[in-house]
């Protein structure tokens, strides 16, 4: 097979216009043709990689996924079944695997090194090295150690992954943001070689001097491109080698609108940077660090490419993984039924009103302060105004709702508290995806709303659900609470109507509510925020009184 058009060369560094002879699975020849006969919109390019995925916050389940990345002219992704683990351990981790199996889409894996993440919240099993004999070998890395206190202190589970994995010669990836001076010297001291929770340049040129792989993140909830591009120019280019890209954490709406990691391609563009220099980041680092079976557009490579329209808005015309034509946007495909038998960890259990009230201690409550875009949060002093003992409601005024997390795997009190930033004003939200443990979270204007939609997701055993305090919308998500294998295009409708809903008949603020209220109870990351189990103050890494 023979395809023409102007190739993108990111080993040369040039475009020309030239025929690519595909044999097989490989690419036996590159030919150059007379830059007369050059054609304007067909651009043959490498295919892209994700460094860093939870496909689990994609709602999709692996083949699923797939069929949208390969759309958007990713041929792979390196992904970290993290959240799946939190909820059903090893046999989570082995349903991903087995699932992307059967997927021409190239899936690597890295192995969840933190499950449970912390010992303060509650999850649905665990996942450590003893968990992992036989799994190694199907994996390219161990994936983000965001346990840097056991890092620190020599925890034994902790250093028994890694020596898994440096026994292996094979990465340990990182997760510290924030960390500085001799204790982030430590951290990589003990072979963790990549971070992408970099918020801003002096942050990563401080981990990059260390030795570090930065990943550039452009997720749905955290974007820290803008905040980290000037990486591309500091010292004259110095640090390209050692920058990847990702997304983290994508849902299938924002991916259709703003691409994979073709995000970064329009993002480049738009920032005066090469796309020789960021096809470096999104393919060659990866391709390399990881050491992953995918071409990268030469004589003998795995025939892994993309056809895009033109180097402006990189519309995707074609995408080939080994040699296979898996997308070509002039066929329309007719979507497949897939049938995947849900696996799940949810009890059965019914909310009431008493559950979610929270009597006054002292005059002032610790609120949790969400901010547009990060996963950070802020703490703020409420001064509530109600009588000690009285029951303490939300003040819509000051934009202070209720927030609760209620435990998934077993009976519990539920946790409450308040956060600030959402700016609901009536109604509530709730979902099963919450990071990392996947517990219910719900946040909400009163307590009859907070209990409906909790209650719903109790009994479809999983899911995202909204109402206004009439009508009441419903994402269900019965693999694991946290995905379905339900059409991409599908999810993604379904999923901008809870958006839409949540803006005009709630009045939320937020640019993407679900996925910030998914990292409300995420202990891991500063500042404040609300386990199953109590507020925790993560800079303090401990529980802290509501009340103060």
């Amino acid at each position: 097979m023979k395809i023409l058009g102007n190739i993108v060369d990111i080993h040369s560094r040039r475009i020309f216009y030239g025929s690519i002879l595909i044999d097989g699975n490989i690419i036996k020849n590159i030919e150059v043709i007379d830059d007369n006969e050059r054609v304007g919109e067909r651009y043959i390019a490498p295919g892209l990689v994700d460094s860093h995925v939870h496909i689990e916050s994609s709602m999709l389940t692996p083949r699923r996924f797939a069929d949208m990345a390969v759309r958007y002219g990713n041929v792979a992704s390196v992904c970290d079944p993290h959240e799946i683990a939190n909820v059903l351990g090893r046999k989570g981790v082995e349903f991903m695997m087995n699932d992307a199996q059967l997927s021409d889409y190239k899936f690597f894996f890295a192995l969840p090194s933190c499950v449970p993440a912390t010992p303060f919240e509650t999850n649905g099993s665990s996942f450590n090295a003893s968990d992992m004999d036989g799994l190694v070998d199907r994996s390219v890395a161990l994936a983000e150690m965001m346990n840097f206190p056991g890092v620190l202190f020599h925890d034994k589970n902790v250093e028994d992954e890694i020596n898994l994995f440096k026994n292996a010669g094979k990465p340990i990836d990182g997760h510290v943001p924030g960390l500085t001076g001799e204790q982030l010297q430590q951290y990589v001291s003990a072979g963790i070689s990549t971070d992408h929770e970099c918020s801003n340049v002096n942050e990563a040129l401080e981990k990059l001097n260390l030795g570090m792989m930065i990943q550039i993140r452009e997720g749905s909830s955290a974007r820290n491109f803008d905040a980290l591009k000037d990486l591309f120019f500091v010292d004259n280019g110095k640090w390209i080698d050692m920058l990847m890209l990702c997304t983290d954490d994508a849902h299938p709406d924002d991916i259709r609108s703003r691409g994979y990691i073709s995000r970064f391609l329009k993002l480049a563009a738009d920032n005066n940077i090469s796309i020789f220099d960021v096809y470096k980041a999104s393919l060659v680092n990866a391709v390399k660090h990881y050491k992953l079976d995918v071409g990268c557009l030469k004589i003998g490579d795995k025939a892994d490419f993309v056809v895009f329209n033109n180097l402006h808005d990189f519309a995707v015309n074609q995408t080939f993984i080994n040699g296979k034509c898996v997308y070509d946007s002039a066929l329309e495909y007719n979507k497949q039924t897939l049938k995947v038998t849900p696996i799940n960890n949810f009890i059965d259990r019914k909310l009431n009103i008493s559950d979610f009230s929270v009597l006054a201690k002292t005059n002032s409550v610790r609120v949790i302060v969400a901010n547009e875009g990060q996963l950070l949060t802020d703490e703020y002093l409420w001064n509530h105004g109600f009588s000690i003992g009285q029951e303490v409601y939300p003040s819509l005024d000051d934009d202070i709702l209720k927030i609760a997390v209620i435990n998934r795997y077993s009976f519990a009190p539920v946790s409450v508290g308040f956060i600030k930033g959402v700016g609901l004003k009536r109604g509530a939200m709730a979902s099963s995806i919450a990071h990392d443990s996947h517990n219910v979270v719900v946040i909400g204007a009163d307590d009859s709303s907070m209990v409906r939609v909790a209650n719903a997701l109790f009994n479809s055993k999983g899911g995202i659900a909204l109402t206004d305090g009439d009508s009441l919308k419903h994402l269900p998500l019965p693999v694991a609470g946290i995905m379905t294998d339900s059409d991409f295009n599908d999810v993604a409708d379904d999923y901008l109507s809870l958006l839409d809903f949540a803006k005009n008949n709630c009045s939320v603020s937020l640019q993407s509510p679900f996925m910030t209220m998914a990292f409300m109870s995420l202990l891991v990351i500063p500042k404040l925020k609300l386990g199953d189990k109590g507020l925790f103050d993560v800079q303090q890494f401990k529980f802290v009184d509501l009340f103060v």
